[in-house]
């Protein structure tokens, strides 16, 4: 699957996985204070983060040549 097919909210780049680090430092810094797992923003950072990757996986997985 060529990049350009893939969805701009599912893409797993180089530049998205970086921000993703600022963001969630600053997160961490200015964010709120410790909220449950629902609610916290962080958390949902996480979330988010995990179902990109392992749909790149998937993808990685599907397009690489068996043998």
């Amino acid at each position: 699957m060529s990049k350009s097919k893939i969805p701009r909210h599912e893409r797993y780049g180089r530049l998205w996985r970086i921000w993703w680090h600022v963001e969630y430092g600053l997160m961490h810094v200015y964010g709120p204070g410790d909220l449950d797992e629902a609610r916290d923003p962080r958390a949902a950072m996480r979330r988010e983060r995990d179902q990109r990757k392992a749909a790149h996986e998937a993808r990685q997985a599907a397009t690489k040549p068996q043998g």
